[in-house]
């Protein structure tokens, strides 16, 4: 699961995250690598500059991404991102006088890794735990202690402060669309719910879970750790659990097969030298879960599709695997692994673990890209040719929008159709046709943001560009950005026709909402009502929780679309006394829901 593309805390692709899920550089990653001759740009002994700080910004921090805006963060978290980025510039750490920095505790640190470690406080008070990669640091400054404050200055100065960026508007309408009800699955509250999978046809549920000790800071690893996260399997209608299995990482995707469940595990951060990331078909035989492993040894799986990407009637897998780290040695991954003829024979038979690669004979595998982050993937014909294309969302440092063309035999055309400064947080894409064109459109949300909103003392990061975006197909390839909803941290989203009438609606879930309001918003049904026009709806506070994944599933039989929520009680990413203190919690006896099921109320069945 992310998770996101952040140093620092946990990674999750969203969330996903899928952390992703799921889970997401802190916010300026990879800023400030030297020249193609290795040199410094600016020498390093220069105590002025002719440049102003804007031109020092641009010249140092745009070597792995678009130079940043004073108004991308808050002036309390600009020291921080700073302090984090002058790592890259070979600064020493001690150019802020206002802030101290403190080595991580031996007890945090049990092994060596390719980070470098430390706590950062400024002034008042605030800190945050930082995690720059040791290969990017340059052994000398590649600027003056004179240049790095004028950039402080410039970036400080023009940002504003936390408050004057935390825009939660009021809680929008409860929508009449859903009905949340607790269901009765045998499930223990106040957990870590990363993926869930109805199975109508068969009475199922299936819910992925990690131990929230799993998730701690900067991917502390104690002993027996990988062992923590499992599966569970319900029957549907009685809530009785009718399987278990352990699992070797953190279950952060899930869908649907012929046969049973795939389910994607996330892998670990900080990265081994071989991964555990991995893919593999669950089928329940005999009351036993029984594994068929496809793709194994990747950096940090976050999301899949299956999808016959050649024509040749297979179902291929598209796969994201974020890794860690900036450009092409971060082991990110956008992959297709294309099905050969002999694959379904030799599933039958395959085995629950495999060597890092593929399943041998099975499938092959076609690398897309490598840009570091990639996070997210949706797949539609985009340009109107009856082929499969891809849009993909970067989020390590690049902040970028793509679409991957399929030009018919195994060979894609990469588009750019946006770019955006690193404190956008890319977390999500979908594809649907929004206003009944014919076009397939597409919804990015925006919402990494592993450094925190009021959770302890940690410094408030709210990014006021964190929203849901929608973009229109123009056709040509060409897209416009035609509505945005601000949403603090948002992470996943469904888009279905949930209210059956005729054009696909969205909900979406915000695992780093902001903690200061009465009632965060986590949770959000954009009802679509045409060009673009969406009218945002919520759930009762009785059933606020924080969320790290979301389904539409049919969960009743009934042939109406509705949405599974699963639990994100992410220790560090949330307060430590939310379940209990908050205000939105109250009356709860500090226990939140694993899961619930937003029941949909609409008079005509929509289907999933």
């Amino acid at each position: 699961m992310k998770s996101g593309g952040q140093h620092g805390m946990v990674r999750t692709r969203g969330v996903v995250a899928v952390m992703v899920v799921l889970t997401a550089a802190m916010l300026l990653g990879g800023c400030g690598a030297p020249d193609e001759e290795g040199k410094p740009a600016v020498a390093a002994g220069e105590s002025e500059s002719v440049l102003s700080g804007k031109e020092l910004v641009d010249l140092h921090c745009t070597g792995c991404h678009l130079a940043p805006e004073p108004g991308d963060l808050s002036k309390e978290y600009w020291p921080f991102a700073l302090h984090y980025m002058g790592n890259y510039m070979g600064m020493k750490g001690d150019e802020f006088a206002d802030m101290r920095t403190e080595t991580f505790p031996p007890e945090l640190e049990p092994e060596e890794d390719y980070t470098k470690r430390y706590f950062l406080y400024d002034s008042n008070g605030y800190f945050r735990d930082l995690y720059p990669m040791k290969k990017y640091i340059p052994a000398e400054p590649l600027m003056s202690k004179a240049e790095w404050l004028q950039m402080r200055e410039y970036l400080v100065t023009g940002a504003k402060s936390w408050p004057d960026l935390e825009m939660q508007g009021p809680k929008p309408p409860v929508a009449k669309t859903f009905r949340p009800v607790l269901p009765n699955l045998a499930l223990e509250p106040n957990g870590l719910i990363l993926a869930t999978q109805v199975d109508r046809a068969r009475g199922r549920i299936y819910v992925g879970r990690t131990v929230i000790d799993d998730w701690v800071g900067g991917g502390e690893r104690r002993e027996g750790f990988e062992a923590w996260d499992d599966m569970v399997v319900f029957d549907i209608d009685t809530g009785k659990r009718i399987a278990y299995t352990k699992l070797a990482s953190d279950p952060i995707d899930m869908a649907l097969t012929g046969t049973g469940v795939r389910v994607v595990e996330h892998g670990r951060f900080p990265m081994t030298d071989v991964g555990i990331a991995r893919i593999s078909d669950w089928t329940l035989e005999n009351g036993e879960l029984r594994a068929r492993m496809l793709v194994n040894g990747k950096q940090r799986f976050v999301q899949h599709d299956s999808v016959d990407m050649n024509g040749d009637g297979l179902a291929d897998i598209v796969a994201n695997a974020f890794g860690d780290g900036v450009q092409e040695d971060a082991r990110s991954e956008l992959s297709i692994y294309y099905q050969t003829p002999e694959y379904a024979k030799l599933w039958a038979d395959a085995a629950a673990e495999i060597p890092a690669g593929m399943m041998p004979g099975g499938l092959r595998e076609t690398v897309l890209a490598r840009d570091a982050g990639l996070i997210d993937s949706a797949i539609a014909d985009f340009n109107g040719d009856g082929r499969p294309d891809i849009g993909a969302v970067v989020a390590q440092g690049k902040q970028l929008l793509l679409l991957f063309i399929n030009n018919g035999d195994e060979t894609f055309t990469r588009h750019v159709l946006d770019q955006n400064t690193p404190s956008y947080g890319g977390n999500s894409l979908k594809a649907a046709d929004f206003d009944g064109d014919g076009d397939m459109d597409l919804v990015v949300l925006n919402g990494d943001n592993v450094a925190g909103n009021h959770i302890i003392n940690i410094v408030p990061a709210p990014r006021p560009q964190h929203g849901i975006r929608f973009w229109r197909n123009n056709g040509g390839l060409n897209f416009s950005m035609e509505h945005f909803y601000r949403m603090h941290g948002a992470i996943r989203s469904v888009v279905q026709d949930f209210d059956a009438d005729g054009d696909p609606d969205i909900a979406a879930i915000a695992l780093f909402p902001q903690w200061s309001y009465d009632e965060p918003e986590t949770f959000v049904y954009l009802e679509n009502q045409g060009d673009f026009r969406f009218a945002p709806q919520s759930i009762p506070t009785e059933f606020f929780g924080v969320w790290t994944s979301i389904e539409a599933a049919d969960v009743n039989g009934d042939k109406k679309t509705d949405i599974v929520l699963g639990l994100g009680n992410f220790p560090e990413l949330v307060p430590p006394d939310w379940l209990t203190n908050h205000k939105a919690m109250q009356g709860r006896n500090g226990e939140a829901a694993s899961v619930i099921y937003l029941l949909n109320e609409s008079g005509t069945g929509a289907g999933p």
